[in-house]
């Protein structure tokens, strides 16, 4: 496990694609992301895929 999304509290794995918002430090999972829309929470600033 490498961490928790900042969203919705679900674990995430290493091997699973996860999201990171460089400005807030939030990071999501791939659900969370698609629905804001692969937007930070600023609405701005996109995510970037690690």
């Amino acid at each position: 496990m490498v961490g928790r999304c900042s969203r919705c509290g679900r674990r995430i794995y290493a091997f699973e694609d996860r999201y990171v918002c460089k400005k807030w430090g939030y990071v999501f999972c791939d659900v969370c992301a698609r629905k804001l829309q692969y937007r930070c929470p600023d609405g701005y600033t996109p995510l970037e895929l690690v």
